[in-house]
């Protein structure tokens, strides 16, 4: 998003200096790239993650473990979801099982974004192989 926003800022600089006055480049609105240019912002400061220190941190930490804890029990195994065929219910378990999660789910995913916003754990890091 920080490349299209210094794209987009570089056209307008050039529009404004007056580069392509007189071709098709001279029809290109600059307040629509502004706009585009103020959502981008928006957006940026939007998703950006908060930055944590210490206390802080050290609660997510902990958090993160309990709802490790609490999406692994219960979980389909790797092998129930490869082969449901082969594991009667496999399917119906899994989808009950994410009714029961959905909100540990979600908040698990919202810690990832804020501990390790390059690299967040999927859940699926959770699951046992039988």
């Amino acid at each position: 998003m920080q490349d299209e926003k210094q794209e987009i800022q570089a056209t307008i600089n050039e529009l404004e200096g007056g580069a392509g006055a007189g071709s098709a480049g001279s029809a290109i609105n600059v307040g629509s790239l502004k706009q585009q240019m103020a959502s981008l912002d928006r957006a940026i400061e939007e998703r950006t993650p908060e930055k944590i220190h210490g206390v802080t941190k050290d609660r997510l930490w902990k958090e993160e473990k309990d709802l490790e804890a609490k999406i692994a029990d219960g979980m389909p195994s790797r092998y129930e979801m490869r082969k449901p065929t082969e594991n009667p219910g496999a399917v119906r378990k899994h989808m009950e099982w994410c009714k029961r999660n959905q909100q540990n789910i979600e908040r698990y995913v919202q810690i990832q974004r804020i501990l390790k916003p390059m690299e967040p754990k999927s859940i699926e890091v959770l699951r046992r192989d039988k």
